[in-house]
């Protein structure tokens, strides 16, 4: 029985020898996967190379991403003379190199030298174990493994990646720009010798440390690379010379929150950013001088963003005036921080009410007193002009009109395409920021802004901003390619800032259409600006949220502005977007109102207008009057002798452009009263109340002195010289002569306003009015 177990075992004895070799091949085929679970920094360069922000890995380390490139041929020279002089000519174990050392460490009763292959290191850095005979075998074989699986220049590159380096520096690649401030490719023959023997002596690794026998070391090495012919006499003795890098505390740590905003957008270990430290020092540069005036009027934090009009490529990104100032919160990102918008949406309302008509760039809009319910909106100089078309409204960023302008295109659909447009913080319903969402009623970032701007030089095309080199994002089409070129003409025209107002009068100047803006408060002061080349943001104002009484888009942000574009653009006066004609059309209008004319309007102008405006609408101002010819009175069929008649044309004006006109003494047509014998006179409304609005809740305000203070109260009469009588609740307030405005002290409670003409017309309103 025994016997046939052992013939049994006899017979197989070649699976006993085998399967080991079996399991051994099968083992080696596996594949082999270096450094799993190992982290890396996290890099941001420029878009020319230059680095930017290096983190520290997981583990604290620094360690740059693998090596991918051909290593320098003095590192891999100084390295393999060093470490491992058959690199090329062994399987990842160098049988001739084990002995050579255990012979020495015999003779020396220590271990002074090891037989590790760098492959055998590499194996060690990727698995680290404790130094035992075991472990030492296991390295072998994995070296092998590691030979059969990468070449030798991929080797090599994962040993000078994973090296360590002295400190928390890991990489040949990572300790040349810690070190030196330079790319690994730059090596000198001193750095690849000082390279080469820094892993090899931990008690050296320090380079705070044992410098003098570290220069030594690396000099006795420098004299074999020589001796082999690498170099000649006076390299050699020039390299001994170099002297051996100081340790920095850190890598690089340029544009600061550019990069911190980098890092929260990407999950990239690598990015090669857009950002031009050229352009982005530049900018700094020239802000300079204005930040320091501004500082010294209380203003002391500004942002500024500039990107390429056409790509969105951010070039530079400064988002406080110095990261590094605890005093005024320099850390915090103000390219990226919710403000209050001011004026600077203006254009894009002004880009949708023209492509959907029937309004045009010459169309006149009123400004005048307006009232909606309590809201009742002022221009900046608390002026009124009575009417301003729409370009003047942009150029001299006018907000009643903006506000009148709003209420006619509609707040919900206005609201819609901002969040289309990539306004992310519109987080309540459209009714809820209501008409002042165009005067600043909103919160948006520079960055938001600045991205909104990109679509006016895109042809109405939405455009994102992009951080990363090889980025091109388009958007949606957000308005007309015709809408945003008439926009930016008339952008164009809005005056600058101090010096650059004679612009226009030198040649090869600029062109630039920008818009400023300020916020409720004084706490924000915008200017953005838009050419072929640029698009530039600027903010100026308080982290902290407080006001400033200097602090305008005009005067605080548009001077910096400008100066980024001097700096960094190009002074061409031809170099302009061209005129899109397949996207507009000229049409005929009325001079007088910017609408098509009607049958009277007397003279009449081509404009442009977008090719697909779908609303159209005539001129109203200009009408025709029969008169009788002996009173003047108008007449009609009821009431007329045709043969005493005379047709005039008069331009009629809403009656609170002719309050405003009247105001500012200048001439105008008044409507002819019509014969007060007529019939048809007693049905003819005379007047109108313009404050109270019908059903207003009205809130008594106080003074500073915490008294309550009358409320003034508004009609508009058709006719000049004409006396109005005011009653509130039937009691006789008092009579107005031509300019109706009355203050009139009010109690609590709802109250009905009667207002009567000297024919006996009246108009009535109801009101409510509370008290704090």
């Amino acid at each position: 029985m025994m016997q046939k177990l052992l013939n049994k075992i006899k017979s197989k004895k070649w699976l006993v020898l085998v399967l080991p070799l079996l399991i051994f091949i099968i083992w080696l085929i596996l594949p082999c996967k270096l450094f799993v679970g190992t982290t890396y920094s996290r890099v941001i360069y420029d878009r020319n190379g230059k680095m930017l922000r290096v983190t520290l890995a997981e583990d604290e380390q620094f360690r740059l991403p693998p090596i991918r490139q051909k290593l320098p041929e003095k590192y891999l020279r100084a390295l393999v003379l060093f470490e491992d002089k058959r690199f090329y000519k062994h399987p990842g174990i160098d049988p001739l190199a084990i002995v050579n050392a255990a012979r020495l460490n015999f003779k020396k009763r220590q271990v002074v030298r090891g037989g590790s292959t760098i492959t055998m290191q590499l194996a060690r850095l990727s698995n680290p174990k404790n130094r035992t005979l075991f472990n030492k075998l296991t390295e072998c074989f994995v070296a092998f493994k590691i030979e059969c699986h990468y070449s030798k220049d991929e080797i090599l590159q994962l040993y000078a990646s994973h090296v360590p380096m002295g400190g928390n520096t890991v990489g040949i690649h990572t300790a040349e720009y810690r070190y030196s401030d330079r790319d690994y490719q730059t090596i000198t023959w001193a750095e690849a010798a000082l390279f080469a023997i820094l892993p090899n002596s931990p008690s050296m690794i320090n380079l705070q440390k044992h410098r003098q026998l570290l220069i030594e070391k690396r000099n006795r090495l420098l004299k074999k690379m020589y001796e082999q012919g690498y170099f000649d006499e006076m390299t050699c003795e020039l390299s001994c010379e170099e002297p051996i890098p100081e340790l920095r505390r850190g890598l690089a740590f340029e544009a600061p929150h550019f990069c911190n905003f980098v890092l929260e957008k990407s999950k990239k270990n690598v990015v090669n950013s857009t950002l031009d430290m050229e352009i982005q020092k530049a900018v700094k540069s020239v802000a300079k001088v204005d930040v320091e005036f501004l500082q010294s009027h209380g203003i002391y934090n500004y942002a500024i963003l500039v990107a390429e009009t056409k790509t969105g490529k951010i070039r530079s990104y400064i988002g406080s005036q110095d990261f590094y100032d605890s005093e005024f919160g320099g850390q915090v990102d103000g390219i990226q921080a919710m403000r209050s918008t001011g004026s600077l949406l203006k254009p894009f309302l002004a880009a949708k009410v023209i492509d959907r008509g029937p309004f045009n760039m010459e169309s006149k809009i009123q400004d005048v007193p307006t009232f909606f319910g309590g809201f009742v909106p002022q221009n900046a100089d608390k002026e009124f002009r009575g009417l301003v078309t729409v370009s003047d409204m942009l150029v001299y960023s006018l907000n009643v009109p903006a506000v009148r302008l709003l209420n006619y295109y509609g707040v919900a659909d206005f609201y819609f395409f901002l969040q289309k447009a990539g306004l992310s913080s519109l987080r309540r319903r459209a009714m809820q920021y209501g008409l002042p969402l165009i005067i600043g009623g909103a919160e948006a970032s520079l960055f938001e802004l600045t991205q909104m701007f990109l679509s006016l030089g895109n042809s109405g095309q939405g455009r994102q901003l992009v951080f990363e080199e090889k980025e091109n994002k388009s958007g949606e089409d957000l308005y007309s390619a015709g809408s945003a070129w008439l926009v930016m003409e008339a952008l164009k025209k809005v005056n600058r800032p101090g010096k650059e107002a004679y612009w226009h009068l030198f040649s090869n100047q600029m062109q630039v259409a920008w818009k400023t803006g300020t916020s409720y408060g004084q706490k924000d002061a915008w200017a953005i600006g838009i050419n072929p080349q640029y698009t530039v943001g600027v903010w100026c104002g308080n982290f902290s949220g407080e006001g400033n009484t200097d602090l305008y888009g005009s005067s605080a942000a548009g001077p910096i502005l400008f100066k980024v574009f001097n700096a960094i653009g190009e002074s061409n006066e031809n170099n302009w977007f061209p005129r899109p004609d397949s996207s507009l059309k000229l049409v005929e209008v009325c001079t007088e109102s910017g609408l098509l004319p009607n049958d009277h309007c007397p003279e009449t102008d081509f404009v442009f207008v977008p090719k697909k405006t779908y609303r159209v609408e005539k001129c109203n101002y200009h009408r025709q009057f029969i008169l009788d010819k002996s009173t003047g009175y108008e007449v009609c069929s009821k009431c007329w002798d045709v043969a005493d008649t005379v047709h005039v044309m008069k331009t009629i004006y809403p009656a609170g452009v002719r309050h405003i006109y009247q105001f500012r003494v200048l001439e105008f047509d008044n409507i002819p009263k019509h014969n007060t014998k007529c019939s048809a006179a007693q049905n003819e409304k005379q007047f109108d109340i313009i404050y109270p609005t019908p059903d207003v809740k009205i809130t008594v305000p106080r003074n500073f002195n915490v008294e309550y203070e009358s409320v003034v109260f508004k009609a508009r009469h058709q006719s000049q010289k004409t006396k109005l009588f005011w009653y509130i609740d039937g009691k006789y307030i008092g009579t107005t002569l031509d300019h109706h405005e009355i203050k009139i002290d009010l109690n609590t409670g709802q109250k009905i306003l009667s207002v009567q003409d000297e024919t006996g017309w009246v108009e009535s309103v109801n009101f409510e009015v509370f008290k704090n």
